[in-house]
This record gives C-alpha cells, sequence and structure tokens, in this order.
C-alpha cells in the first residue's frame, strides 16, 4: 500500500507507517513542490478533508492512480481554558485573538516549544496547575476516489510543567489517563498503542482494506 500524506513532517509520516504495518508512506514534497492550505473550518474532520482535497487537485494523475492519499488534522482541547487550542494547535502561539477569523487565518504554524510555553505561561497565569484534556485526531484518505475519514481521541490531563523531551508537540506536558508518565516520557511501544492517532488510523486501516 502507497500513501502520500499531506504534511511536510517526516516524524509523522514515519508514524503513521509504523501504525499501517505494511504501507510505504511518503509526504507529498517527494513528488510536488510544497504548498499550504489555509484550515479555514471549525472543525478537525473539515480541516483533513481541506488538506486530502486539495492534495487530490495538485498531485498528477500518475501518480494518484496506484496510491491512498491522505491528510490528518490533530489537536488538543484543554478543558479549563474554554478547550483551547482545539483546532488551532499547530499555530496556537501565532494567534493573538481566538475571536478574529483573518487573525486565524493569517497565523503561521509556531514551533513545538513556542506552543507548549503559552499553554503553561497561561495556566500559570490562571494558577491551574493541571486540567483535563484530550487529543483528537481526524484521518481523512481518498482511495479509487471515494473520501474515508475515521477520528480518535485519548484522554488525561495537562499539566503546567514540560516532563521528558520525547514525542513532539504537546506530548511533554501531556499525561494520558491510566499513567504517572507524559507522552514525552513514556516509550514509543506504549505511545502508538494509546494514541488518537494510532485510534484513527486503525479505524482507517480496516475502512481501506
Amino acid at each position: 500500500m502507497k500513501v502520500i500524506l499531506f504534511s511536510k513532517n517526516r516524524h509523522k509520516a514515519k508514524e503513521i507507517q509504523n501504525i499501517l504495518d505494511n504501507a510505504k508512506v511518503y509526504i507529498f514534497s517527494d513528488f510536488i513542490e510544497p504548498f499550504d492550505v489555509i484550515e479555514s473550518a471549525d472543525t478537525f474532520k473539515e480541516n483533513a478533508t481541506l488538506k486530502v482535497m486539495a492534495l487530490k487537485e495538485k498531485l498528477p494523475k500518475e501518480i494518484i492512480q496506484d496510491s491512498i492519499l491522505m491528510s490528518e488534522d490533530s489537536g488538543i482541547c484543554i478543558e479549563l481554558l474554554n478547550n483551547e487550542p482545539g483546532i488551532y494547535s499547530s499555530r496556537y502561539a501565532n494567534i493573538s485573538d481566538l475571536s478574529n477569523k483573518s487573525d486565524i487565518n493569517n497565523a503561521k504554524d509556531a514551533s513545538d516549544n513556542e506552543n507548549i510555553s503559552k499553554v503553561v505561561n497561561t495556566l500559570n497565569t490562571k494558577q491551574i496547575e493541571s486540567s483535563p484534556a484530550y487529543f483528537v485526531s481526524c484521518v481523512a484518505a481518498i482511495k479509487n476516489n471515494q473520501l474515508l475519514t475515521s477520528h480518535g481521541f485519548m484522554y488525561g490531563k495537562v499539566v503546567n510543567k514540560i516532563l521528558g523531551n520525547g514525542g513532539f508537540g504537546y506530548d511533554p506536558i501531556f499525561i494520558p489517563d491510566g499513567y504517572h508518565q507524559s507522552l514525552g516520557e513514556l516509550n514509543q511501544d506504549i505511545k502508538d498503542y494509546i494514541s488518537h492517532r494510532f485510534k484513527a488510523l486503525n479505524l482507517m486501516k480496516i475502512m481501506l482494506k
């Protein structure tokens, strides 16, 4: 199974390849010049769909015909921060006003450290040591011209300090339910088994058969 992923992140491609077993996962810039899509929708599913449809439009037909196109939109929702950053997780640190659609659409992705720092600083400003939180992943795929989507969730809590230096994104400040270590401290095998992305991709794997 050949998968072309709408992502510039080879780390994510490798993680997806591990979960999909026999798949060979490429990032889209292996085939065409990289481009951006404004994630202007209001849900993870709609944003994932926007990206995979854009990929279908841009890729040459001869590449598409023997490939599965895939995108993934994910983020973290922190209960005591009004479920922020949610769908804006990747650019959270660069958004000054979440009520301003123009500000949101013009914001570029921030680094993991910048996004984590914003969450930690916001929690500390509000004197919150931890908050219930959950990760969401939506995977969208096109196979034989058919659009498929799946969701996965991981529940736990966010804390106001960095724990470990593994993983990526918000991993070092998220402790999943049933564990005492953050995702930044847990080994990859455990993370793969409990992660929101693993759950969404496992469902997608069934749908792609």
